[in-house]
């Protein structure tokens, strides 16, 4: 088997990790898929045969919810113990009650508190740790700077091994690992804890590819000075990802939403959330089915390792898509996910391309423009959506089609096609050229944390690959 070990690093991604949780279990228990693929991403329990996830998961010990303390790992010793080893004085100890998990079937969005509120998977122990920046990061343990979460990893690292227990307990399960999939938060400690944690993971596979999905935050509220940090700490943390990561996938609330009839609803963090990790649930089902490794995926979209950072977009229910060319479809029909908009001349622009059809036409249509290695027909057919997954889809019947006209009394969509594409394009120069604008003000209060000779490195780094994508096309 090519098992494939997934990671997982602050709120952010953790959202968009649980719904393709969710997702991913559904889909297996919905195809009754063969024992084969259900250990691509799940581990089987010895006893009872229950499968859990082959992932790591890590926040701060508030995020988990109604994951109590018994449920998780500390990455350190915990942080009253931390703060009281300070302390030589009388102290008392407040606890708040246990939080529990709003019961299946009553999760409207306004009762969703924590990533753990719209659970349906069972996680391993060991596959939760509870990450404080109060030894190794800042005094209050807020991780809110990638250098903070950087630290954190190194200081772990330094006490004894930051990948003992949780992770090779995953890897050691593996028959053959193919690869690793890490979702992380794109800014704060999460991104920098993130970089150096996959930082070590290569140093003990240094030839198994890591796909890295960024998650910014930007279905949340920033005020300038937070927005200003979040981007130099986007920056620093894509720069990383070049040197550690075989492709780093940026993944943003939704940046296009158009389109006749079907269209994404919402816009808080769960519902933005659940499009996001339809994008992920897109890219891992080849890996699933064994039609594609993702070495082969990886080599596609990048043209050999050239290109580094990636676009993805995705199509929920594309349909009636006759006497359409397939830019034109991708011009009005699909929903970008990140911070690039690959408009009408996007396919003379691509620089690498895979495509998934789960249940669509756009693969036949993309016959005479993308080599047929790019090109993939989903044997497992449309995507099935958990009952968690939230009412974002707009105008899609029951049965997972568009209907002609949305209707806002629509019942929950079970199953629905899919068209995704995931790409190298032109278009990220610009979105690589924002970045670097972060870094462009040495004296700006958010460059505390650097050096200046390394903010010089960031900026060399990122016009290289600035150049690369220009190139295209």
């Amino acid at each position: 088997m090519r098992e494939i070990i997934t990671l997982q690093f602050g709120e952010h991604a953790n959202y968009v990790g649980m719904h393709f949780w969710n997702m991913a279990q559904r889909q297996v228990e919905a195809k009754h898929s063969d024992a084969a693929s259900k250990h691509v991403l799940f581990n089987e329990q010895s006893r009872g045969g229950e499968y859990r996830p082959r992932a790591l998961v890590f926040d701060r010990a508030e995020g988990f919810g109604s994951l109590g303390h018994a449920d998780v790992q500390s990455t350190g010793d915990d942080e009253r113990d931390q703060e009281s080893a300070h302390w030589g004085g009388a102290t008392e100890v407040h606890r708040q009650k246990p939080y529990n998990q709003p019961a299946a079937g009553d999760q409207p969005q306004d009762r969703v508190r924590f990533w753990s509120d719209f659970r349906q998977v069972s996680f391993d122990s060991r596959s939760l740790g509870v990450v404080s920046g109060v030894e190794f990061g800042n005094s209050l343990g807020e991780m809110t700077t990638f250098d903070e979460g950087s630290r954190v990893v190194a200081g772990t690292d330094a006490r004894g091994d930051v990948l003992e227990d949780g992770f090779r307990a995953h890897a050691e399960a593996c028959d053959h690992v193919q690869g690793f999939q890490a979702l992380a938060d794109a800014s704060g400690g999460f991104a920098g804890y993130a970089a150096a944690f996959i930082e070590r993971v290569r140093d003990e596979y240094p030839k198994a590819p890591v796909v890295l999905y960024s998650v910014d935050a930007a279905a949340t509220r920033d005020s300038v000075a937070k927005a200003g940090r979040r981007a130099v700490d986007a920056a620093v943390a894509t720069v990383a990802a070049f040197e550690n990561t075989s492709v780093d996938v940026s993944l943003y609330a939704p940046s296009r939403v158009r389109g006749p009839f079907a269209g994404v609803g919402g816009g808080d963090l769960l519902g933005n959330s659940g499009l996001l990790a339809m994008n992920v649930a897109q890219w891992t089902q080849p890996l699933v089915e064994g039609s594609r490794v993702m070495d082969d995926i990886v080599a596609l979209v990048t043209q050999q390792g050239y290109l580094r950072s990636a676009e993805s977009m995705v199509s929920p229910a594309l349909q009636g898509i006759g006497g359409m060319v397939a830019a034109d479809v991708i011009d009005c029909r699909f929903t970008a996910c990140s911070d690039v908009l690959v408009g009408a001349d996007g396919l003379r622009e691509l620089g690498g391309a895979f495509t998934v059809d789960r249940g669509t036409a756009f693969g036949d249509m993309l016959a005479d423009r993308l080599p047929a290695p790019a090109r993939m027909r989903s044997a497992e057919g449309s995507a099935v959506l958990p009952s968690t997954f939230p009412r974002i889809l707009c105008g899609i019947g029951a049965d997972g089609f568009q209907k002609q006209a949305p209707s806002a009394d629509a019942g929950p969509v079970d199953q629905v096609c899919v068209a995704g594409l995931l790409c190298t394009t032109r278009a990220t120069a610009g979105h690589l050229q924002r970045l670097r604008s972060a870094l462009s003000t040495e004296g700006s209060k958010h460059l505390k944390d650097y050096e200046r000779d390394t903010i010089r490195e960031l900026r060399y780094v990122l016009d290289g690959e600035i150049d690369k994508y220009l190139e295209i096309g």
